[in-house]
C-alpha cells in the first residue's frame, strides 16, 4: 500500500473521529445548564478549516489556475469547489455555533418573565420560596410593581403561603416596595438575610409541584441578561439549592412587628 493510500485513510479516519468527537460534544453541551466553553472546540474546527482553506487559495492560487508546463490557463474546478465548499460550511459552523450552542438558558427581563411565572403558575399552591435581594425585581415604586408581570403573577395564583428571603431595608423607597406586598399579599413571610453575608447573590424561586420540590434558579449574566436554570430534588445542584435555602432561612432574621406596621404605613402614605 502507497503512502498516499495510507495518508487518505488516515485524513478519512480522522475526519471521522473529529466529527463523532463534535457530535458527542454538542450533547454534551446541550446536557449541562450551565454558562461553559465546550463550544469554543467548535469555534476552533470552524476558524482553523477556513484560514485553511483561505491559505490555500492565497498560496496555491498558481497551482490552481495554472498549468505549469505550458503556462496556459488550467483552472481545477474540483479543487475550486471543494476550498468554496469548505469556507462556507466552517462559517455556517461558526454561525450555528453562536446562535445555538452559546448563551443556552440565558434570557433578557422581557424573555425572563415568561419563564418564572409559567413556572410560578405550574405549582402546588401550598407554598412557594423566593430567594431575594431587595424585592426590586417586581419594580422599584409601587405604581411599577402594578404593571410588573412577576408580581401581577404572584399575587394573583393565591399562595397559602409565600416564603421570601430578603436584604432588610435601609431606605425609604425600598420600606415602600416592602409595604405594598405585605399590604397586597398578606401571605407572604419576610425574613432578612443574617448575616448579611449570607446572600449569595443566589436568586430565584423554590416550589412543590406534585409534592416534589422543584427550583428556578437565575443570575445575572451582564446588563439585563440572565441566565435560568430548573431543576429539581434528583439533580445534585438542586439538592445543593434546597440546603442552601433550609439553613438560611433558619438562620434569618424575621421582622419586627414594629417594622411592618412602618412599612404597611409609608405605603399607605
Amino acid at each position: 500500500m502507497s503512502v498516499d493510500n495510507i495518508t487518505k485513510i488516515l485524513i478519512a479516519g480522522a475526519s471521522l473521529c473529529l466529527g463523532a468527537y463534535l457530535t458527542a460534544l454538542r450533547a454534551k453541551i446541550n446536557s449541562i445548564k450551565v454558562k461553559n466553553t465546550l463550544h469554543w472546540a467548535f469555534y476552533i474546527v470552524s476558524m482553523t478549516v477556513f484560514l485553511t482553506a483561505l491559505a490555500t487559495l492565497v498560496f496555491c492560487w498558481k497551482d490552481l489556475t495554472l498549468d505549469h508546463e505550458t503556462e496556459k490557463v488550467n483552472i481545477r474546478f474540483l479543487e475550486f469547489i471543494i476550498i468554496i465548499v469548505c469556507m462556507i460550511s466552517s462559517i455556517l459552523l461558526f454561525l450555528f455555533t453562536k446562535k445555538n450552542l452559546v448563551g443556552k438558558h440565558q434570557y433578557s427581563i422581557a424573555k425572563l418573565n415568561p419563564i418564572v411565572n409559567s413556572f410560578t403558575k405550574n405549582a402546588d399552591k401550598k407554598n412557594i420560596k423566593l430567594l431575594a435581594g431587595d424585592i426590586n425585581f417586581f419594580g422599584n415604586s409601587p405604581h411599577e410593581m402594578e404593571s410588573n408581570s412577576q408580581y401581577t403573577c404572584l399575587r394573583g395564583e393565591n399562595f397559602k403561603n409565600i416564603q421570601i428571603l430578603c436584604t432588610s431595608p435601609t431606605t425609604t423607597e425600598e420600606k415602600i416596595r416592602y409595604g405594598k406586598i405585605l399590604n397586597d399579599i398578606p401571605q407572604v413571610e419576610l425574613k432578612y438575610y443574617r448575616p448579611t453575608h449570607a446572600d449569595l447573590n443566589i436568586r430565584g424561586r423554590m416550589k412543590t409541584l406534585n409534592n416534589v420540590p422543584n427550583l428556578l434558579i437565575y443570575n445575572k449574566v451582564s446588563s439585563g441578561v440572565y441566565e435560568a436554570i430548573e431543576t429539581n430534588m434528583g439533580n445534585s445542584d438542586g439538592a445543593l439549592y434546597n440546603h442552601i435555602w433550609n439553613l438560611i432561612w433558619n438562620l434569618a432574621q424575621d421582622p419586627s412587628d414594629d417594622q411592618i406596621k412602618e412599612y404597611k404605613h409609608l405605603f399607605r402614605g
